[in-house]
């Protein structure tokens, strides 16, 4: 282990020796971090975010404990979370918010205790850690003007409404789409990102489907419900409207493949996860993070969002290691895989 991350781990070991006024003991307690997930509806929150900041934290920081929570989609119960991690003695709470307006009143009730945002803003917190929402809108509207041409019509599923990013991802969207006349011929905003409001809303416009050229769906969850929707409704893949989605979950990436969803938009997942573990190491030691960014008056870190499309998924997820060709190739996609020469 590199000697800049061996100090790091001697004065995590050492914090609080100086607040006690203790010369020669170390703190009794480990110093405590806490992440709180919104929910486990998108399958990266556990199979990668978690897993990988956790992961992280005890690789560089041998003084420090961990905890995790999940909202399961409810406020209050991230509510009632937060304030068990604040009882619980956290030193630093990294918050993947179920409700932006909620979580910044939970911000104000922490305190001295610093707070980041992870991949939710929320005003008032001491960080951020991201990409950028309004550059993902951006991308996924593109994507749909240049896979289906100006002048063409859209379905949007928005992400939750009470998410930040939702709200920018849409504004973004919405910019690119008038600049190219772009019409929105229905709109879903709903109470959450899951894929069963966006199935039911796809089911309701039955009768727009043959018209549509495509579906802004906000992430990739949304997406495996407007496919669903489209199968139910025996739409031939062949005629399937241009579909987006965002995380670069696997099942999306095969969608991808099979020609069932347009792109997804890839985040540095594992970047991000990482990053927000060492913003944790480093509030906890009175460090000033380097690198950051003014995101709406919050230091942020915002790693670069990339477009997948089937073209470039060897150059983008499959380079970065996120998942092998093996991963991807399964036997339903591995004659498309062969024929885009993944295999």
């Amino acid at each position: 282990m590199p000697a800049p991350r061996l100090s790091r781990l001697v004065l995590a070991l050492l914090l609080g020796i100086s607040s006690l006024g203790l010369a020669g003991c170390v703190k009794p307690d480990k110093a405590v971090v806490a992440l709180l997930l919104a929910s486990s509806q998108a399958t990266r929150w556990t199979e990668v975010d978690q897993p990988v900041f956790a992961q992280h934290l005890e690789d560089s920081c041998q003084g420090c404990d961990y905890v995790t929570y999940n909202a399961g989609r409810d406020a209050d119960k991230q509510a009632e979370q937060f304030r068990d991690a604040l009882d619980d003695g956290a030193d630093v709470i990294v918050l993947n918010a179920v409700d932006g307006e909620e979580a910044s009143a939970l911000v104000e009730e922490a305190g001295e205790v610093p707070v980041i945002a992870y991949d939710r803003f929320v005003e008032g917190a001491d960080h951020f850690v991201s990409a950028d929402p309004a550059v993902i809108g951006r991308m996924m509207a593109q994507g749909i003007v240049d896979a289906v041409g100006r002048r063409s019509q859209v379905l949007m599923v928005n992400g939750a409404t009470g998410d930040d990013n939702a709200a920018e991802i849409r504004e973004a969207a919405m910019g690119v789409f008038k600049r190219h006349r772009v019409k929105v011929v229905a709109e879903l905003s709903p109470d959450s990102w899951d894929a069963a409001s966006a199935k039911q809303f796809v089911l309701e416009q039955k009768g727009r489907i043959g018209r549509v050229d495509a579906v802004l769906a906000a992430n990739d969850t949304q997406a495996s419900g407007v496919v669903e929707a489209l199968e139910e409704l025996e739409v031939g893949a062949r005629s399937y409207p241009f579909v987006t989605g965002q995380d670069a979950e696997l099942t999306a990436v095969r969608r991808v493949v099979a020609g069932e969803q347009g792109l997804t938009v890839y985040k540095e997942i594992t970047t991000m996860a990482q990053r927000a573990a060492d913003l944790a190491i480093d509030l906890m030691l009175d460090e000033v993070p380097e690198d950051t960014t003014d995101y709406k008056g919050v230091p942020a870190v915002l790693v670069e969002p990339v477009v997948v499309t089937r073209e470039t998924i060897a150059r983008t997820v499959v380079r970065d290691g996120v998942y092998s060709l093996d991963d991807i190739c399964t036997d339903d996609v591995m004659e498309t895989c062969e024929q885009l020469a993944l295999r």
